[in-house]
This record gives C-alpha cells, sequence and structure tokens, in this order.
C-alpha cells in the first residue's frame, strides 16, 4: 500500500493544530509533510514538497484558496479536499471546476475528513496502479522491440554478403544503420549464468561508450552478447584491442559475474562483419582451457575447442572402473592408454590434448562428488585449468593428470577412513561450540567436506535424532543461560542463535520449554 504525502493549508493556527491530532494519519498511511498560512506560502510548499493530497482553507489572505487551486491545477497534480465556512455554491463550482475532489463545510468533524480522505486515497491507489500497468506496459514492449531487433540482426550476421551495399541495404530493410568506416571486428561477451538481461545490456552498452568506436549491440543467444564495431582506421582497431582486458576487468566488477570474450578477425568491408562474428563466437570455446571468465582472441592455427569424442569409448569406460579400484596401478595403465591413442592413434592437435587432459581430471571429480564421504571440490577455482594450458608437451600433461588424480583420491580415501561415529562426535562437538554461528546442515557439511545427504543420514544412524532437532535443542539451551545471565532482549538473542524471525524464535523455545522466553526468565523452572 503507497503511503501519500499530505499538505495542510489554513490562515488559523489553531485549525492547523487540530488538523493534525483530528486524524490517526499513520492508520490511513498517510503523512503530513508540512503546512501553510496562506495560499502563496501554500504554493511554493506544492512546487518544493510535492505533496499527494492537499487540504486547504478558501478563504485566506494574500491569496484566497481558490486562487491558489487555479495556479497549483497547472503546476503538481496534486489532489484538493477544501475547507470552508461558507456554504456559497459558488465556491463550490469553481474548486470542482478545478478537480478539486471534496469539498467540506467548517467546522469538520473526524469521521467527514476521514471518510474524504478515504474517497481521495482510493482515487490515488486507482490512478497509481493505472500508472503502473502502464509503465509495466511500456516496458514490456520495449523489451519486446529489442528482442525483434536482436532477431533481426542475429539473422543479418549470420547471413553471407558479397558485397557492402547488400549489407548496408538489408539492415535499411528493417530501418537499421550501421555507420561506415575503414575496418570492422566483432566482439562476443559470453556470460557464465542467465541474469537480469536488462542490466546485462545497460551495462555493456555503457561501458563500451567509452571507446571511440561505433557499434551494435545485440543478443546471440546462449547468455552471449554481440558487439559489432566500426572503426575509422586500423589504428583505433588495434588499440580496441589492447583495451579489451581492461574492459573485461571493469565488466566483471560491474556485473560480478564471470564473463568470457570471444574476439574476431578484423576485415577492412562492413560485409564481411559477419566472418569476425563467427570467430568471435568459436573463439569463446577456448575458455575451456582458458577459463570461465578470459579473454580469448581467435586463432586460425587452433582447431575447435569444444570437447573432443574422438577418443574410443572402451578407453573411457576403463578409466572410469579404474577409479572405483583400491590401487592406483590400473588407473595409471588407462590414463596412459588415453594418451598413447592421443599421441600416437589419432591426429589430434595439442589443444585437443589439453582438453582431454581436463577431462580425465573431471571425470575423477564427478566420481567423487559421487560419493557421499568425499570432499567437495570446484574445479573452477583450481589452479589446474591455468596449469594444463601452460603445459606444451603430451608426456607432461600425462604426468600432470596423474599426479592431481592421485592427490584428488589420496585426499578422499583418507576421508573415508574416518569411522561414522567419530564424524558425529566432531559434529557435535562443532556445534556446541559454535551454537552462535550458522549451523545449516549445508554450511557444516561444507565444513566437514561431507555430502549433506551423508551427514543427515549418518547423524539419525547414529544418534536416533535428526539433525535439525539436535541443532535446535542446544540453540534453545543457549537461549535459556543468556535469558538467565543478561539483559539481551529476546529479538537479541533470536538474532545471535541465527534465527531471522523472533516471532518463529518464541514459538520455538514456547514448543520446547512449555514457556515462552519472557515467562522463563520470569521463572525459569520448566513444565
Amino acid at each position: 500500500m503507497a503511503r501519500y504525502k499530505v499538505l495542510l493549508i489554513d490562515d488559523e493556527p489553531i485549525i492547523l493544530q487540530g488538523l493534525h491530532i483530528l486524524i490517526d494519519w499513520d492508520a490511513l498511511n498517510l503523512e503530513i509533510v508540512g503546512s501553510a498560512s496562506d495560499g502563496i506560502q501554500g504554493l511554493e510548499l506544492i512546487r518544493e514538497l510535492k505533496p499527494d493530497i492537499v487540504i486547504s482553507d478558501i478563504r485566506m489572505p494574500n491569496c484566497t484558496g481558490v486562487d491558489m487551486i487555479r495556479q497549483a491545477h497547472n503546476l503538481y497534480p496534486c489532489q484538493f479536499i477544501v475547507l470552508s465556512g461558507y456554504s456559497d455554491f459558488a465556491y463550490a463550482k469553481q474548486c470542482i471546476s478545478f478537480g478539486v475532489q471534496e469539498y467540506l463545510l467548517k467546522p469538520v468533524t473526524d469521521s467527514e475528513l476521514t471518510q474524504a480522505l478515504e474517497k481521495v486515497i482510493k482515487l490515488l491507489d486507482n490512478r497509481k496502479e493505472s500508472d503502473d500497468a502502464l509503465i509495466r506496459l511500456d516496458d514490456m514492449n520495449q523489451q519486446l522491440q529489442l528482442l525483434a531487433r536482436d532477431d533481426i540482426l542475429r539473422d543479418i550476421f549470420n547471413s553471407y554478403f558479397e558485397t557492402d551495399e547488400d549489407f548496408y541495404l538489408s539492415l535499411s530493410d528493417y530501418e537499421l544503420s550501421f555507420p561506415k568506416g575503414a575496418c570492422f571486428l566483432a566482439v562476443a561477451f559470453q556470460f557464465s549464468a542467465a541474469q537480469n538481461t536488462g542490466n546485462i545490456r545497460e551495462t555493456l552498452s555503457g561501458q563500451l561508450n567509452f571507446f571511440s568506436a561505433s557499434f551494435l549491440l545485440f543478443y546471440y543467444g546462449n547468455n552471449t552478447y554481440m558487439g559489432i564495431f566500426s572503426f575509422c582506421n586500423e589504428s583505433e582497431a588495434d588499440a580496441f584491442n589492447e583495451q579489451i582486458h581492461t574492459l573485461h576487468s571493469d565488466l566483471c566488477s560491474c556485473l560480478k559475474a564471470d564473463i568470457s570474450i570471444g574476439i574476431g578477425n578484423t576485415y577492412p568491408f562492413a560485409y564481411q562483419a559477419f566472418l569476425s562474428c563467427k570467430q568471435a563466437i568459436y573463439a569463446l570455446s577456448y575458455k575451456i582451457i582458458r577459463g570461465s571468465s578470459s579473454v580469448n582472441p581467435f586463432d586460425s592455427n587452433l582447431k575447435s575447442a569444444h570437447f573432443i569424442q574422438n577418443i574410443p569409448d572402451e578407453l573411457w569406460n576403463t578409466y572410469r572402473k579404474s577409479l572405483l579400484q583400491p590401487n592406483f596401478a590400473s588407473i595409471s595403465n588407462a590414463i596412459h592408454k588415453i594418451f598413447y591413442y592421443m599421441m600416437v592413434s589419432s591426429d589430434m592437435p595439442l589443444l585437443g590434448i589439453q582438453i582431454n587432459a581436463l577431462n580425465l581430471i573431471m571425470t575423477c571429480i564427478q566420481y567423487l562428488s559421487e560419493t557421499p564421504s568425499s570432499t567437495s571440490y570446484s574445479y573452477e577455482n583450481m589452479n589446474f585449468m591455468q596449469q594444463i594450458s601452460s603445459i606444451q608437451s603430451a608426456g607432461e600433461l600425462e604426468k600432470y593428470s596423474e599426479n592431481i588424480i592421485y592427490s584428488l583420491l589420496n585426499d578422499s580415501r583418507e576421508n573415508e577412513l574416518t569411522k561414522p561415529g567419530e564424524l558425529v562426535s566432531k559434529v557435535e562437538n562443532y556445534i556446541n561450540s559454535n551454537y552462535l554461528e550458522d549451523l545449516s546442515l549445508v554450511t557444516v557439511a561444507q565444513i566437514f567436506y561431507i555430502s549433506p545427504i551423508y551427514l543427515s543420514q549418518t547423524f539419525k544412524k547414529q544418534t536416533g535424532q535428526l539433525y535439525l532437532d539436535y541443532v535446535t535443542q542446544v540453540k534453545i539451551n543457549a537461549a535459556k543461560k543468556m535469558l538467565l545471565t543478561t539483559d539481551l532482549m529476546v529479538y537479541e538473542i533470536a538474532e545471535r542463535l541465527h534465527y531471522k524471525d523472533s516471532k518463529y524464535f518464541s514459538r520455538l523455545f514456547e514448543k520446547k520449554t512449555g514457556k515462552k522466553p519472557s515467562e522463563f526468565r520470569k521463572t525459569p523452572t520448566e513444565n
């Protein structure tokens, strides 16, 4: 419910004071923002404060209420309630002609004024709802127009043209334009996850406006925006390329997201921009090696960096089965066979070998993630991605992959040695020592490097009690101690124990102890 601003205008101070106390303004969700003693002062306050509702007398010195309303009518769209000691119909007629909603005779009662205010509030609510609907409709229309424009531009820059003339004619068919220049370049911006597209487009456009180049920006699909740039000369294009890394850093900072950038080659003709566009998309695939937030210029010497699936399934299956074995000999043999195939039996570029080395490690991590007691790994934050991209020899890549996989499996199997009873005991000790911290199942599971499901099941088996029930009891016991030994308010205790809703905490406390927190503080003996 909207809160509306009210301005009071009357030349009698006692009337102004009475209006302040006559109505329960908070109950109506209204706020008195100011008061004036004549029409001139009233106009100044209307201009300054922009009230939603003005309650005004008719007869005032310097400028009458009628004159003020006449001038205010074109100044700001507020709603007027007129109070008058004169029942002259002429006044009422004039007021109505200027859009006055209510005309009340003095002395006015609280019920009369409340009813008048409720009518005006209803009118304001309806207008606000209509305005909001129009704004939403306008936003929707703008989004639809952008989507239609994006579709058109995507089709154009995925099409082949023989001349610049054909290219520009295609744009003009849709009433679109693109500045001519000496050279053209496409840059693809891919975001790690779907976000507020309006915010992304706005931020991206704002950052690109800092450069001297003219550009078209449109949504390409797959969380990717495409920018087609026009430069006056090659030196401008070179300068832009040199600043891409700074642009990348600024975008990541502004949007707080991982962003991969693919850069196509520069071409001398506008109709060739589609080639640069395809190269920019192609270059995005290099992020598999260079990382999820990286700048990737197109390199014609590199084949596609998408996962290369020309290694026989039997080799991959053998490797996956080896991960289940209790010794590393079978794993080492399986890894060696995959690398031998890549180096001898196939014509695979170095980039492909790097990708499959990464695939070996990722397969191991996936296996570990499915093991209940294993450590949780986030590959995007581990150094091996950067390490792999720097290794230029297949033999060294094999050694590196083996070392990483051995290390991951060793860490996991050491963790598996922990007996369930010992694990639960450690968890209980942690809960009792850290009851003021976040003790959610997910948080504590992460601390002990186990899955939440495994912790929940193991805790129930070992204690016969649900994890949440145990945590709740520990927190209730802590709450009892704080109630008896401190002057903290109930809501403060709830906050310290990580209960966001103090009312929920009070209900939970009463359920567990039979008393409300305030009652327990007075008579601590439980029922």
